[in-house]
């Protein structure tokens, strides 16, 4: 095995192990699990990359805001048939505008924090270790397995996963994959892993104030595919078409 992929191994260890770990021994580790999940993707990847992997490059502001615009597309139109199918709902009454700014703030850092590392050392380790196409899938399955650990133990942190059905725990790793993609093409036109924390926090931040706002708990019964996040169906074909179209827009260089 070369260093590169020694260096993306341990980077999986300390992202999956670390924070699995502290949070399976339950009662005051699992806080400090939930600690060491959202912030040992960006410390690993900094400190085994070197840096965020786009040292001197100058970062395309216009692409970083189009990449929120993009995925916040993806999650209103996701949305609309959760809407229609019942699996979204107003109710309960609205939390309030401190409520609602907290929620917000609060997704707004944890997403930024968690594409620090997936979309910044993370990322450059992926595919310093495999190539592009091959990095980034398996960069994906290990986000989705940083997902799935907690919601396997239960400590509350992905509520709706954790009540999932087996299909829906399936679309939501193939989500994940579609959904890397994604964020990966934003930062490559944006030059900048902010394209990335701005795409991922953008959708993050329209569902926690809409929960803020009245959105009750989803309905996961036989309608778990209109689920308007990863582990539905309709957000990855959004995603994916999302994929198709830059795939055809991006630039060269």
């Amino acid at each position: 095995m070369n260093s590169a992929r020694v260096k993306f191994a341990v980077f999986v260890l300390v992202v999956l192990a670390l924070p699995g770990g502290l949070m399976s021994l339950g009662g005051q580790m699992v806080d400090l699990g939930k600690l060491a999940m959202i912030l040992s993707p960006g410390l690993a990847g900094l400190i085994l990359n070197r840096g965020l992997g786009d040292r001197g490059v100058k970062p395309r502001w216009g692409a970083v805001a189009l990449a929120a615009g993009v995925t916040l597309a993806v999650a209103v139109l996701a949305l609309v048939p959760a809407f229609a199918s019942g699996v979204a709902a107003i109710r309960q009454p609205s939390a309030g505008a401190q409520a609602l700014a907290t929620a917000i703030g609060v997704v707004t850092l944890t997403s930024v924090l968690e594409e620090l590392g997936w979309a910044g050392g993370g990322l450059a380790l992926a595919v310093g270790a495999f190539g592009r196409r091959a990095g980034v899938a398996i960069l994906g399955l290990v986000w989705a397995a940083w997902h799935l650990i907690p919601a396997m133990l239960k400590v509350g942190l992905f509520p709706d996963l954790e009540a999932a059905p087996p299909a829906m725990l399936i679309a939501f790793l193939v989500s994940c994959l579609v959904y890397r993609e994604l964020l990966t093409l934003l930062r490559e036109r944006a030059r900048s892993w902010w394209a990335a924390a701005a795409g991922h926090a953008a959708p993050n931040m329209l569902l926690a104030g809409a929960m803020a706002g009245g959105l009750g708990a989803f309905d996961l019964g036989a309608g778990w595919w209109f689920f308007p996040a990863p582990g539905g169906v309709v957000f990855p074909l959004l995603a994916l078409a999302a994929v198709l179209l830059l795939r055809r827009r991006t630039p060269a260089g």
